[in-house]
């Protein structure tokens, strides 16, 4: 490729100093693709916003949220029909949090707004599945609801343009900035594919991804691009990806990691290897409901599989059902642990580790496709993303899930007990029924989530500086508690703080096909964190200057990652995101100029933490200082 220079001198890439995707060609009447012309293509409809937000999950909604209430014409498209992510779609409607953020009520002002807002729903019931896994569990059908209603106002006006059903195919860059970004609507074609009839999300994904319509699918192709008022600015507009995957990260060409990161000084539980195919385990949930009579189960024809029948296990002697059960109950009378907790209608909400979780992997099965294995498949060809996932692993989590049920109601192995105790046999449980349907909590035919629980993304590295030449990065030994040369009895104080959290990193590590750890596996790092904060500098990517990570793409090493990936830290991040766009978009400059100010005349950044505190959201915990350590405890 011809590489010409941009508006600083520094290299530019193709004909005009235009990118499309990775090297991507106009999609248009007359422009060659692959050596041959688009016959007929789709017209494209533009829509112009100040800020597009590709993905509806937990992270894109907070982005929104504030932006909108800073006064921000804001785009934002989901894949699914439900917005919310973690706490409705993906249901994971069990809110993970530390006691020190939540009793001090030390979150963003919208996820306050949120619990609150839960509750109200419930009547005022401060936990309404009587969970024990957090202080408060729900319906996903009620996170969507709620998260819709937070944003309604805004959709009524106009302000705020949804599009559901509907992914990013492309991305324009022209002189290190998103220029316009080309996304799918798809439109089902009859009652089988509506959203309360289709089936797994396996079944369809690649035809989201296609530009013709198909059997199924009538398609819009919308061109989003800078407002007409904004063309010609410095900064004409700001991307947010916060996709789950980090999508927009290779279409951008945008340094990233994914996997593991291999031993230093900054990552001593690490091993000394680097993997990217070994992420977190990812989830479909579902739940079940516990019945007046007994209930029949049908064994899938799929149980026996190597796979997943033997992989099934309450993991500990201490553990059954009735835990697993209550662990994260949505619908709940009582309180309680044991069977005489649990009454005819309770709901419980199933995400377990050695139960669905799907963490096999290796090159042949793992999930989140490699850059290797993009070129390799043509995604990043023109006009080639197809979402740069691996299907066969998402209809492999969605048997594994679906063998979950038929385990604990009538399955009578455990993998791991039986290890210890040959003889153990698990017991039946069968009055307890799957819920599917459109009325069921997750609202699909399945019963199973509408998309997997995603704990690991792509994560973007940095912009490089004397402190980090490799590219900014929160490290391991910025969080932990645990004992280390660099362990200062406090986490890493960031000077940039543009958001707060805390969570034990916490891994459900990748196994290899015979359910071992493979060599590269971080399992070990599982530990306490201390409080910590959000640097701006772990938002901003290098190369594209108006492209701002909003979810758990931020600039993490793996193994941060499994703390920063939870409810409130995701919404604290997507809020900073969001304030950030407003904040660059109202001075017209880009980004990481908000950090490039010299730290002698430092008045934008402190300009901007004001902001973000001044609609309620904190950026350090109360009493942070370099010298003292009572703030910093790990409770």
């Amino acid at each position: 490729m011809i590489k010409v220079a941009g508006k600083s001198g520094r290299p530019s890439y193709g004909a005009g100093m235009k990118l499309k995707g990775w090297g991507c060609g106009a999609l248009g009447a007359g422009i060659l693709v692959a050596g041959a012309a688009l016959a007929q293509p789709l017209p494209e409809t533009r829509i112009p916003c100040e800020i597009l937000i590709a993905g509806g999950g937990l992270g894109g909604v907070a982005a929104a949220y504030d932006a909108l209430r800073l006064g921000r014409q804001v785009c934002m498209t989901e894949m699914t029909d439900w917005i919310g992510g973690q706490v409705s779609a993906q249901g994971v409607s069990a809110l993970d949090e530390r006691p020190l953020q939540r009793e001090n009520e030390i979150f963003p002002q919208g996820y306050r707004e949120f619990r609150r807002r839960v509750r109200e729903k419930y009547g005022g019931d401060p936990n309404p599945g009587k969970c024990w896994v957090s202080v408060l569990c729900f319906s996903p059908q009620v996170g969507h609801q709620v998260i819709r209603e937070m944003l309604d106002p805004y959709l009524q006006s106009g302000q705020l343009r949804l599009f559901t059903e509907t992914v990013v195919k492309d991305v324009e860059i022209e002189n290190y900035q998103v220029r316009s970004v080309q996304a799918i609507r798809n439109i089902p074609k009859h009652a089988g594919v509506q959203p309360e009839n289709r089936g797994d999300l396996s079944t369809y994904l690649l035809d989201f991804y296609r530009l013709e319509p198909t059997a199924d699918w009538d398609k819009e192709i919308l061109r989003f691009e800078p407002p007409p008022q904004r063309q010609g600015k410095t900064l004409p507009w700001v991307v947010i990806d916060a996709t789950e995957t980090g999508e927009l990260l290779p279409l951008a060409r945008v340094p990233y990691r994914l996997g593991t990161d291999g031993k230093s000084r900054w990552e001593p539980s690490s091993k000394p290897y680097r993997d990217p195919y070994c992420t977190q385990g990812f989830t479909y949930t579902f739940v079940i409901e516990r019945s007046a009579v007994p209930q029949v189960p049908i064994k899938p024809e799929f149980y026996n599989d190597p796979l997943h029948g033997p992989y099934y296990s309450f993991e500990q002697p201490r553990f059954n059902f009735a835990l697993v059960f209550t662990y994260r109950r949505i619908r709940g009378q009582v309180f309680g642990f044991g069977e005489e907790a649990i009454r005819v209608g309770d709901q419980s909400l199933q995400n377990w580790t050695w139960g669905n979780d799907w963490r096999i992997t290796g090159p042949e099965i793992n999930l989140i496709l490699t850059h290797e294995q993009l070129q390799a498949s043509g995604q990043l060809d023109p006009g080639g993303w197809m979402g740069g996932l691996r299907v066969e692993a998402l209809r492999r989590a969605e048997q594994h899930a679906k063998g979950f049920f038929y385990w604990l109601v009538a399955g009578r192995t455990d993998f791991l007990l039986q290890q210890a105790d040959p003889d153990f046999q698990k017991d039946f449980y069968l009055r307890y029924r799957y819920l599917k349907g459109p009325a069921s909590p997750l609202g699909t035919a399945s019963g199973l989530s509408k998309y997997p629980y995603i704990r690991e993304s792509r994560r973007i590295v940095g912009r490089p500086s004397l402190a980090y030449p490799e590219g900014f990065t929160i490290y391991e030994s910025d969080i932990t508690t645990r004992e280390s040369e660099l362990n200062r009895g406090r986490p890493f104080i960031f000077y940039d703080s543009v958001g707060v959290g805390q969570y034990p990193i916490d891994f459900h590590e990748c196994l290899l096909p015979d359910f071992s750890l493979p060599p590269s596996h971080n399992q070990d790092a599982q530990a306490p964190s201390y409080p910590y904060q959000i640097p701006l500098r772990a938002l901003i990517p290098q190369r594209i200057d108006n492209l701002l990570a909003g979810s758990k793409n931020i600039a993490t090493s793996r193994i941060a990652s499994a703390s920063y990936r939870v409810h409130p830290v995701e919404w604290a991040i997507g809020t900073a995101a969001g304030h950030t766009a407003h904040f660059a978009l109202e001075r017209d400059l880009i980004p990481a100029e908000i950090l490039r100010e010299p730290l002698l005349d430092l008045q934008l950044l402190p300009a901007l933490q004001a902001q973000i505190q001044s609609l309620g959201n904190p950026i350090q915990f109360p009493g942070t200082t370099i010298t003292a350590t009572d703030w910093a405890q790990s409770r």
